[in-house]
């Protein structure tokens, strides 16, 4: 099959990528790694995330050349840039599901010494999820380590290849994945405080394979690579080899493809967030009824990048389809709810929420908690067992509820709402608490562990709405508040 002409839309970023497998592995690392350094000067170091596989371990030793070289003042006539940075180490994550696991942990700890680079390696224990497959899991166990290692100045480097690229966006592709998913894996992105790099993303496997063999890197075989039962090792097994033979060029089309992904998702995202601007400036709410003001594809474009600024995580197509028949449909009275993995996304007061799923309150004691003085009069935060911390604070009239509550200098027990309570909000009647809370706005998933502070047997304080009759500061510049802390990432009520 002949050459097929560029065509003009091709990008100058494509036409390099696709160009990078004729370079020398060395001169491409050299290359992203003085990249990195100029578009992230904070960053001074670098971490390795080695396996013991034939890829980190080409990783580990190309950068130790580097290094080396750098040492001997040999880069700069080579024409090749100076190492850029003040430290190099590795970070080996054990998983503990192969039988080999140890063995590949020896390993990497035996190159390491050879080499002289710091080593580390965590034990880890793959927690399930539903809906996940183990692949995940192990992933989700192992960059939760890299995020915990990494330091503000420091870029961690990972030894993913255009064969893992390609993967990647068939994959996706084969899982309905939109334009973000069919971007695949990004050269570099934040991870904790530090930075996630790819130096080696436009290079094929089989140039890796080549440095190695020249180089006599000694790597280990992880046996799982053989069970096709994986959807990754299928698609490399069976799928891939016949492509290639029926379409030379359908690597040069997917990673055209995933840089065109990358553009559409680029612009979307910048669409989203002038929305998410609107619809959500202050909160981390957002208007049902501007939302509806839309049309049903933008909405879903903006769900989708609202539930992902919230909660760090990509929804997929069905829990966003989900949100908007289910939550953004539903009707004025209905209190509808959608579960997502740790999440709670539910509807209230015309607004969108999305919050962590808290365990139940555990049974109360008849007689409540005591928050006891210390020996200076002081009442120190009270800690209620699964809902989280109680402070008092002192507070002015008018800046907590109507009034700012006197001192609590009775005995100071916390209940939480049985059924049938009554109470009276300074200068109005005496009504059910169940009504007070539902006019202060105070969400149904919270009423019922809601604090509520007594003092001397009396309702004195009603959390997130504020004093009882009685119990007014007579004095308006001593005053007290108390403020919840909720066991969860939403603030203070």
């Amino acid at each position: 099959m002949g050459s097929q002409p560029t065509e003009p839309d091709y990008s100058r970023t494509q036409m390099n990528l696709l160009a990078t497998d004729r370079q020398d592995l060395e001169q491409v690392l050299a290359s992203s790694l003085l990249r990195l350094r100029q578009q992230y000067p904070a960053c001074q170091r670098l971490v390795l995330g080695v396996s013991g596989g034939l890829d980190s371990m080409v990783l580990l030793h190309a950068c130790h050349r580097l290094l080396a070289q750098a040492d001997q003042g040999q880069s700069q006539k080579q024409g090749q840039p100076t190492w850029p940075f003040a430290g190099l180490r590795v970070v080996h994550v054990n998983h503990g599901i192969s039988t080999h696991a140890a063995d590949w942990q020896a390993h990497c700890l035996a190159v390491c010494g050879e080499l002289d680079i710091a080593f580390v390696a965590h034990q880890v224990r793959v927690t399930r999820v539903a809906g996940q497959g183990l692949e995940a899991d192990a992933r989700a166990a192992r960059y939760a380590v890299f995020e915990q290692e990494l330091a503000a100045d420091e870029a961690l480097l990972l030894a993913h290849h255009q064969d893992d690229q390609l993967e990647t966006v068939m994959l996706r592709l084969l899982r309905a994945a939109g334009p973000r998913g069919l971007a695949g894996m990004p050269e570099s992105r934040p991870l904790g405080v530090g930075m996630l790099w790819r130096p080696l993303l436009a290079l094929p496997r089989e140039q890796l394979e080549s440095w190695a063999a020249r180089h006599t890197v000694r790597w280990v075989e992880d046996d799982s690579n053989n069970d096709d039962r994986l959807s990754r090792n299928y698609l490399r097994q069976h799928i891939m080899p016949s492509l290639a033979s029926h379409w030379p060029g359908w690597r040069q089309s997917v990673t055209r493809t995933a840089e065109l992904g990358a553009d559409a998702d680029e612009i979307l995202t910048e669409v989203a967030e002038r929305w998410l601007a609107i619809l959500s400036p202050d909160s981390d709410r957002l208007n049902c009824a501007s939302l509806l003001n839309l049309s049903a594809a933008l909405q879903r474009l903006v769900i989708r990048h609202w539930l992902l600024r919230e909660t760090g995580q990509t929804p997929g197509w069905r829990l966003v389809q989900r949100v908007q028949v289910e939550l953004l449909g539903a009707g004025e009275n209905a209190q509808p709810e959608v579960n997502w993995q740790h999440w709670q996304l539910r509807r209230f007061a015309d607004q969108l929420h999305v919050l962590e799923a808290l365990e139940p309150v555990p049974p109360t004691p008849p007689e409540g908690y005591a928050w006891r003085p210390q020996g200076d009069g002081r009442l120190v935060a009270r800690v209620l067992p699964g809902n989280g911390i109680l402070r008092l604070y002192q507070a002015s009239a008018g800046s907590a509820g109507d009034q700012a509550m006197r001192f609590p200098d009775g005995e100071c027990v916390i209940r939480y709402r049985q059924g049938g309570e009554q109470c009276a909000l300074p200068g109005r009647p005496r009504r059910a608490l169940k009504k007070i809370l539902q006019e202060s706005a105070i969400p149904p998933w919270v009423r019922e562990r809601t604090p509520l502070v007594y003092i001397d047997n009396k309702l004195a304080w009603i959390v997130g709405v504020g004093v009882c009759e009685g119990f007014q500061a007579v004095d308006e510049g001593a005053g007290w508040a108390v403020r919840w802390q909720m066991p969860s990432r939403q603030d203070h009520i």
